[in-house]
């Protein structure tokens, strides 16, 4: 991208801002990053070695968590508050429960205390659809396409924005 995915914009946010917003709507939020910084309503965690792999932060940030975990990467800030919503008022303790759009499975994903347990017993350089391919999901069909849009570099970030 060129700069953190962090600080790209949408509807007046940072994509951290407005996830954090987003979801501390609901339950405390964790934030891992590469360098300590102050994220206003999050507890922010560093990765010292992110070059491992996203596995590798996803394990710093649900590490202690004694419950249900809501998770997404920061580049699908395009999700809608009412979708977070629904998704976590739907969630009947499945081990994996992501958002379906257009019969596409998005972020976020709510994970049981089970699922946290096995995801912290992979090797960091695994990858974590490793262990949530293998269970048996929960959808919640939604009419938001923001749960698919993954922004992985300024032409897609273009896209998305010109689309949503």
């Amino acid at each position: 991208m060129g700069f953190p995915k962090t600080q790209l914009l949408w509807k007046g946010e940072t994509y951290l801002h407005r996830l954090v917003r987003v979801l501390g709507a609901l339950a405390p939020v964790t934030v891992v990053l590469r360098e300590p910084i102050h994220v206003p309503g999050a507890r922010v965690v560093v990765n010292p070695d992110p070059e491992r792999g996203m596995l590798s932060s996803l394990q710093i940030g649900i590490s202690g968590a004694s419950g249900p975990v809501m998770f997404t990467p920061v580049d699908f800030g395009h999700v809608r508050e009412e979708t977070v919503q629904g998704l976590v008022a739907a969630y009947r303790g499945q081990p994996v429960f992501n958002p379906q759009f257009d019969g596409r499975r998005g972020h976020p994903t709510i994970i049981s205390a089970e699922t946290v347990h096995g995801l912290l017993a992979l090797p960091p350089t695994a990858n974590p659809k490793d262990l949530l391919r293998t269970l048996e999901p929960g959808w919640f069909p939604c009419a938001d396409p923001g749960i698919l849009r993954d922004v992985d570099d300024p032409e897609a970030y273009r896209m998305v924005v010109a689309e949503l």
